[in-house]
């Protein structure tokens, strides 16, 4: 039998590979082998492919994606391609499918010459005369030649040769698609079942980093990239306990579990070019400088817009509505999701933090009864997850805190809640198990909007509550002792040390703010939760943040020493000095009030001062309740061996979804519990 060129698959029944295309000029790509699979046994129905993330038409030929607003793409089955050499006469060729009624053409005379070549065939030669006429292209013929190395090959020509064949264009054509690998697809595969989900806000530039000539990566970008990350590491690690557990004879663990991320985008839907305020925006820039003023335009605009209470309000019904439409489909593509115990996340880069912070106290004021759930014609159902309630004084705190302190009188949000002129009609449905904040300026909205004052409000409600409790004279602690003191039973202990740590929490299961000490655009949020007066030297450091909340480098433990015996030292100097400078106004204000005769307080005609808490944090463990299990909120990225800080700050704000630390921290969170 003679051999053929471009025959890729020999085999009896030939398979269908399914292609897609965004534009005409774009190269035919083909879907996962598994999607095509699938597709091959649908008759004709709808099927989600790659992943849950599009679903594929064959009776429409459409590809749409389910969870990202772009327009649905070209869906054509194949089994014959033409061979096209690339522009850049290169030997590279490109794949373009051939219509399927050309195709079954292809086929049978393809067919006829296998039987002709066979040992019980009349032999090749009389299909080398044949000649077909495509039918999609008349133009066109289809014949079978041998080439120069004697190979037998399907060549497609113009019926109309030009004179000896001069700057005639013949393709040959390929059966199959041949031998291919779309990035992710193996690992994605060997993955086990999805428990987690994550919806992922993106910051401020979007409008520029999401066009096509952009150098930064945009939010699709980033969260494709953060999805084959986490899935190659936990691939490449279970196959390496599996190759362990096959040395010791042990059987292999179980696959590791799937994380879905989808991106919410809102910048498109604020921010259209035929808004009103484009527009506008777009009329009163100066044409001089166009790079720098883009990026004033589409970067720096984006915190601007955010400032005002109009644009709040229209980002945050954006985002919430994109999050309970996305939530329902994701739902009806994995319908036991929930029932099986999934949980769902939130994640917000840049000003997507704040956005997500705001989302939550909307949230937050929702379940506490005093904001709508939705309206009659469109009722939100929350999802709240089973958790044991906060015990003791934390309950109590909330529950007073949250009805009495920290609220803005002239808007009626809380102080630490986006500054709105009327609440929310919607919000989200469901609780988050995890929520991530990446390179966030929450701290400096929270300064702007004064949440530092409300939740110390809520720190002396806390206070004022726990001390309702405590029995004021000794009668009653003999009651509560067990009688008038007959009893053996020793008398109750009430805790008298002060709350530090502001009660404010937000509905989430853990909260992390995750920072590079670098990064420009990031602020902390724990000390604002200490109370106002306590001197920044004794502020706790930020976490390290690693997978366990333990594992911390080498360098990086002698570094913390460093900077430890530096803020010892340093504080010891301080502390000399402000000895030294106390006891000289103390002797200049006893001199004064001799001379005077008069009152000698410090605060005589000096308005009211700023309190001074210093050694009210220092040596002690802060737990902040914000921060859920881990009692911390914020925690700084490990730098490397050698790392400038001003040349980290270039790149550090868009560094966070390709840093190993924060992928390995997002596996190790999104475990199901029993194996965290």
């Amino acid at each position: 039998m003679p051999n053929w060129e471009g025959v890729e698959d020999a085999s009896t029944m030939l398979a269908r590979i399914w292609l897609t295309r965004e534009r005409e000029s774009d190269v035919w790509k083909p879907l996962r082998k598994v999607d095509c699979k699938s597709l091959n046994e649908s008759r004709g129905e709808e099927v989600v492919v790659d992943g849950g993330r599009a679903t594929a038409d064959p009776r429409g030929g459409t590809l749409r994606s389910n969870y990202v607003s772009r327009p649905a793409t070209r869906l054509i089955p194949a089994t014959w391609f033409q061979r096209e050499e690339k522009k850049n006469n290169s030997k590279e060729f490109v794949l373009v499918p051939l219509p399927e009624a050309d195709a079954w053409q292809v086929e049978l005379l393809y067919q006829n010459a296998v039987r002709a070549a066979s040992s019980l065939g009349e032999g090749i030669d009389e299909i080398l005369k044949e000649e077909v006429v495509l039918e999609t292209q008349p133009e066109y013929k289809l014949c079978v030649v041998r080439n120069h190395g004697g190979m037998l090959c399907m060549r497609k020509k113009p019926r109309r040769s030009a004179f000896l064949g001069i700057g005639e264009v013949q393709f040959t054509l390929q059966r199959g698609y041949g031998q291919y690998t779309i990035e992710g697809e193996d690992d994605e595969n060997a993955l086990g079942d999805l428990t987690h989900c994550v919806f992922i806000v993106h910051g401020i530039g979007e409008t520029m980093w999401s066009r096509q000539e952009s150098s930064t990566s945009s939010i699709r970008d980033d969260v494709d990239t953060l999805r084959s990350t986490v899935n190659r590491k936990k691939v490449l690690t279970w196959r390496d306990e599996c190759k362990r557990c096959e040395r010791q004879k042990k059987p292999p663990p179980p696959p590791p579990n799937r994380v879905e991320f989808i991106p919410i985008e809102w910048y498109d839907k604020v921010r259209s070019p035929t808004h009103a305020l484009v527009e506008s925006l777009r009329a009163v820039t100066i044409n001089s400088i166009p790079a720098l003023r883009a990026i004033a335009n589409d970067v720096i605009f984006d915190v601007l817009m955010y400032l005002t209470p109009e644009y709040c309000r229209a980002i945050l019904e954006c985002v919430t509505n994109q999050i309970v439409e996305l939530y329902s489909t994701f739902q009806r593509i994995n319908p036991t999701f929930v029932q099986d115990g999934g949980k769902m996340s939130l994640m917000g880069h840049s000003l997507g933090s704040v956005i997500v912070w705001d989302v939550l106290s909307v949230l937050r004021e929702s379940l506490e009864g005093k904001a709508p759930r939705g309206t009659a014609d469109d009722p939100i159902r929350i999802d709240v997850p089973p958790s044991p309630p906060p015990s003791g004084d934390e309950s109590r705190s909330e529950s007073a805190s949250a009805a009495t302190a920290g609220l803005d009188v002239l808007q009626g949000t809380k102080k630490w809640g986006p500054p709105l002129h009327k609440k929310m009609d919607k919000v989200i449905p469901f609780v988050p198990d995890l929520t991530i904040f990446l390179g966030s300026p929450v701290g400096l909205f929270l300064t702007l909007r004064g949440a530092h004052s409300a939740f110390d409000e809520l720190r002396a409600v806390a206070e004022a509550e726990r001390a309702s409790l405590i029995p004021c004279d000794d009668e009653e602690v003999e009651v509560l002792g067990g009688g008038s003191g007959k009893s053996n039973e020793p008398p109750p202990v009430f805790n008298l040390s002060p709350i530090i740590c502001s009660p404010f929490a937000l509905p989430t299961g853990s909260l992390y703010n995750i920072f590079h000490p670098s990064d420009p655009v990031a602020y902390r949020i724990e000390p604002l939760l200490l109370p106002e007066g306590v001197p920044p030297s004794e502020f706790p450091p930020p976490a390290f943040l690693s997978p366990d909340g333990k594992t911390i480098r080498l360098h990086t433990k002698a570094r913390q020493v460093g900077n430890e015996l530096f803020r010892q030292f340093g504080g010891l100097s301080s502390l000399i000095g402000k000895s030294v400078e106390s006891s000289a106004e103390s002797a200049a204000e006893a001199d004064r009030a001799t001379r005077e005769g008069g009152d000698a307080s410090p605060m005589k005609g000096g308005g009211a001062q700023r309190q001074n808490l210093s050694g009210l944090v220092r040596d002690r463990d802060v737990s902040f309740r914000l921060g859920g299990p881990s009692g911390r909120v914020d925690h700084q990225l490990q730098l490397g061996v050698i790392d400038n800080e001003y040349v980290s700050a270039v790149s550090a704000h868009s560094s966070y979804f390709g840093n190993e630390d924060v992928v390995d921290f997002i596996i190790h969170s999104t475990k199901p519990a029993g194996e965290r």
